[in-house]
């Protein structure tokens, strides 16, 4: 897991070293930084899994950092966490419209930050303890493994005949490795204490429902909670891929199969197509469109409109009315 922090005081920077370093993950790497720009730099060039970044810095500040890397990236599952020494209330709101998971005060602890790296990770490790993650000592195979469980646990969801050969992946990869009891008794409504179990579990299961319609099933929930939630700038994949419980890249190559493109181009689609419902038949000041579509910044939501419809919003707004 990459984690990326950037901070001007010495302190802060040798303590979050400190913090990275007692970390107990084989698998966790990092940069530090002492600018908003360094940060966005190494960002931009190599996206990390979780950035943690100080609001004020000379020259870029963090909240800058983090809103031009959103700009530039698309489904970008990285998570945001803002430090800072400042309670003023005006920071917390800017961090909150830019999706930043959570605002923390100085000092900090380093019990908050092994909380926040744990549930990054288990993201990462979805479907097996984060414990047996770290025994195997090799990420690449931690990552097979949790893939591995998921289409498992898909395969029996969607009662499809493509879990023999998810099973014969299973058997491959994730023999005599321990696994997640309670991910498999949440997913399969009963508990299964080893890999023969498993096996005998899913062989006996039925196989009514193809993979594709479940696909489809799934992709409609998330296009239900984008039609429902596009007005929240912090909306993205990796919230919506938490809410419902499968993993980012699942449902990212879901919706793009289902849907013809990517969950970004979708968002947009979507935002914009209310922005001009609201400039024909409103008088709301673009500004206040802007953030009733998701976006918390005027100059972004008029490049972005501009991008979709060739005009600003301002030139289309004309141009509606000129027609009625």
């Amino acid at each position: 897991m990459k984690v990326l922090m950037a901070d001007d005081e010495a302190a802060i920077r040798s303590l979050f070293r400190h913090f990275l370093d007692k970390y107990p993950s084989p698998y966790i790497t990092y940069e530090i930084f002492s600018t908003g720009d360094e940060l966005r730099q190494a960002c931009l060039k190599n996206a990390p899994n979780v950035v943690f970044t100080d609001i004020k810095m000379p020259g870029t500040s963090g909240l800058e950092a983090i809103y031009e890397i959103k700009q530039a990236t698309a489904d970008n599952a990285t998570g945001y966490y803002v430090i800072s020494g400042y309670t003023d209330f005006d920071y917390a709101l800017q961090s909150l419209r830019l999706g930043i998971k959570d605002y923390l005060l100085k000092p900090m602890k380093y019990s908050q930050i092994e909380s926040i790296l744990r549930k990054e990770e288990e993201n990462i490790f979805m479907g097996i303890t984060l414990e047996d993650a770290w025994k195997l000592n090799n990420e690449s195979l931690a990552r097979k493994l949790s893939d591995c469980v998921q289409n498992l646990a898909l395969a029996y969801q969607i009662r499809d005949r493509s879990y023999q050969k998810v099973l014969q992946n299973w058997a491959f990869i994730a023999s005599g490795i321990p696994i997640d009891k309670t991910y498999f008794k949440e997913k399969f409504g009963t508990a299964i204490e080893d890999f023969s179990a498993q096996k005998t579990f899913f062989e006996n299961a039925s196989t009514s429902e193809s993979e594709e319609k479940y696909s489809r099933q799934i992709v409609k929930k998330v296009v239900e909670i984008i039609e429902n939630n596009y007005q929240n700038a912090a909306l993205g994949m990796d919230s919506i891929a938490d809410k419902l419980g499968y993993s980012t890249q699942y449902l990212s190559m879901a919706f793009s199969k289902e849907e013809g493109m990517h969950f970004s181009a979708y968002l947009t689609k979507v935002r914009i197509n209310n922005a001009i419902h609201l400039l024909e038949n409103t008088k709301m000041r673009v500004k206040d469109i802007a953030e009733a579509c998701g976006y918390s910044y005027s100059s972004y939501f008029i490049k972005v409109f501009r991008k979709q419809t060739g005009h600003s919003p301002e030139e289309f707004r004309i141009k509606s009315d000129s027609r009625k």
